[in-house]
């Protein structure tokens, strides 16, 4: 595993997202939501520090076959350059945004608060578009930290702070 390796999940690994079968402990659970097929491994090792998951969480992933590699961030930055040379309409990259950062909050949140979070996932079905979750961001941090704790809001609220400039 170099630290350069991108990452995303295998069927096996959304189904795992959505049904918790595996029943995988929290930390773990959390890095497999984390991955997302766009962060290098060292910034998922980053945020794991933080969480305080195990140092393999990847190698963990990978031997449940939840999480496959996908590429480098090499390949993804070059990818990326000739997608956007060859793409004239933004909007369509504005919305693909929205979806991840809107499909992120709503995973994490419900991961995170169980049916408490029902108030909270009403207001983020009414987002229609990325300023509408830029404003749901403080709601979003509080409840995080409300049901997993403040370093764990704040690894996530990092994360979609980045997913919504």
């Amino acid at each position: 595993m170099s630290a350069g390796d991108i990452y995303g999940k295998t069927a096996l690994g959304l189904l795992e997202v959505g049904n918790r079968k595996m029943k995988l402990v929290p930390r773990l659970r959390t890095m497999l939501i984390l991955i997302d097929g766009h962060q290098p491994a060292f910034i998922l090792q980053e945020e794991a520090g933080k969480l305080g998951a195990p140092d393999d969480f990847l190698g963990q992933l990978l031997g449940m076959r939840l999480i496959e590699k996908i590429g480098s961030a090499i390949s993804q930055e070059s990818m990326a350059a000739d997608k956007q040379s060859n793409q004239p309409v933004a909007a369509v990259d504005e919305f693909t945004r929205f979806r991840a950062a809107k499909d992120l909050m709503n995973i994490t949140v419900v991961d995170a608060l169980g049916i408490r979070a029902f108030f909270f996932t009403l207001k983020l079905e009414r987002a229609g578009n990325l300023a509408d979750l830029r404003e749901l961001v403080d709601p979003y941090r509080d409840a995080i930290a409300k049901g997993s704790g403040a370093e764990e809001a704040r690894v996530f609220t990092e994360r979609l702070n980045s997913m919504l400039r």
